[in-house]
């Protein structure tokens, strides 16, 4: 017999199970990415029903079983509802969500993760940046957070400080100008590129949007980031489909 516990987290899926049913996919600072089943949450005048919704972030109460938890009861802290009324917004808290389930797994505590979701929503209601931008900021945080952060001080290969004009994704970092003829694939990268890569990296979770950059510096950054987490996700995105489909 396993006791009750208590999780805060924020749903990042949700799918339809027999007649009443749901199945619950949420991300918890304490037990990472986890399966609940939400028992009767479509019939009607369900406590489930508002508690059982993507985007929710509350804290949840459940019965743990071999595979999976069974919902007692949840308490919403915040409903990003809101995120659904635009199908852009949508597609990329959808994709946020997709990216923070591929990198989190049950049993281990994902609460910079949940922070970092958190913010994005926030961000991407906010409307004070483009969109591509608040979608490339979360993709290099969530790899910094996973382990994957790029050596953005010096070159990955001699160690200078000077002359940095490239960049290696497979090396992971920087490159000099005296270390490229050693490096295959390494890809130009301006200035500005470079302190916003920095910038992503050295801020906390919560300041990590504090910044804006030219078209021409997001193209550039994108590009990156989208090439950068494809190497690591090991998996396709179905809200990619809709937000290419959306551009």
């Amino acid at each position: 017999m396993y006791d009750n516990i208590t999780v805060r987290g924020i749903i990042l899926d949700t799918s339809l199970l027999k007649e009443y049913d749901k199945r619950l996919v949420i991300l918890t600072a304490e037990q990472g990415r986890i399966v609940v089943f939400a028992n009767g949450a479509r019939r009607k005048n369900s406590q489930f029903t508002a508690v059982s919704q993507r985007f929710v972030m509350g804290s949840f109460t459940l019965h743990p079983g071999k595979n999976a938890y069974t919902l007692v009861s949840a308490d919403v802290e915040e409903n990003f509802i809101d995120l659904s009324y635009d199908i852009e917004r949508m597609a990329y808290a959808s994709y946020a969500c997709e990216a923070a389930g591929a990198f989190t797994e049950e049993g281990v505590g994902a609460k910079d993760e949940l922070n970092l979701l958190y913010v994005t929503f926030k961000a991407l209601l906010a409307g004070r940046q483009d969109m591509r931008l608040i979608k490339t900021i979360f993709d290099f945080k969530l790899l910094d957070i996973a382990g994957f952060g790029l050596q953005m001080e010096h070159c990955v290969k001699s160690g200078e400080t000077e002359n940095l004009h490239h960049i290696s994704l497979k090396d992971g970092g920087l490159i000099s100008d005296k270390a490229l003829k050693t490096v295959l694939g390494a890809v130009l990268i301006s200035d500005d590129a470079i302190y916003a890569i920095r910038y992503i990296f050295s801020r906390d979770i919560a300041a990590v949007y504090g910044f804006d950059v030219s078209l021409k510096v997001l193209d550039e950054l994108e590009a990156l980031s989208t090439k950068y987490i494809a190497m690591h996700a090991e998996r396709h995105f179905k809200s990619l489909d809709i937000l290419k489909d959306l551009i």
